[in-house]
């Protein structure tokens, strides 16, 4: 495990009361990252920020038990952490993608966001976007999805998934979070399915 690593599971531990969760949509995450690798052009630091925001991005129900706003919750958890594994801009940007993997993809009026360089804005909009969909497809938190091949040509980002039964709150879910990649990829995500 690398130190980045070692410090979010460390982090998660504190606050997370559904690790299997996390565990999983960061495994669909880095799934969606490494077959997209081709169109984003991303390399292992990218990855293991997204994996580490993957594992973080619901720290904050400890904060809301309701849930209600967990999404920001989670981005200041991650931003009051003193890291030793991440550079400060790397805890804004990983904050970031843990934020937006909930209700919006980037507003005008987050100023957080556009403050950022265009190279790490669109580094959010990304990663923020990959597990956006991860998060999606594992709406139910019963790991009904356990593979997915993504794609990327011209005309579309492909999302093909194998699942272990009926998925319907997956798919749902799949086509309201679908936005953020959409916007970063400026082409259609689209979802299918595999053979197992």
């Amino acid at each position: 495990m690398t130190f980045l690593l070692d410090e979010s599971l460390a982090l998660r531990a504190r606050y997370d009361e559904e690790p299997s969760h996390t565990d999983h949509v960061a495994m669909l995450a880095l799934q969606i990252f490494d077959g997209l690798t081709d169109w984003h052009g991303f390399g292992q630091r990218e990855r293991e920020l997204l994996q580490s925001a993957a594992l973080l991005h619901d720290i904050g129900w400890s904060q809301t038990p309701d849930g209600k706003g967990h999404h920001k919750w989670s981005e200041q958890l991650i931003k009051a952490h003193p890291w030793k594994a991440l550079k400060p801009d790397e805890v804004v940007l990983v904050a970031l993608v843990a934020r937006y993997h909930r209700k919006t993809s980037p507003r005008p009026e987050h100023a957080d966001f556009h403050a950022l360089p265009p190279a790490t804005q669109r580094r959010v909009m990304v990663l923020g976007g990959i597990l956006r969909l991860a998060d999606a497809l594992d709406r139910t938190h019963t790991g009904k999805i356990q593979r997915i091949q993504a794609t990327a040509t011209p005309a579309a980002i492909m999302i093909a998934v194998e699942a272990t039964g009926p998925w319907e709150a997956e798919r749902l879910m799949f086509e309201v979070k679908r936005d953020m990649l959409y916007l970063a990829a400026e082409r259609p995500v689209l979802w299918g399915t595999s053979a197992a």
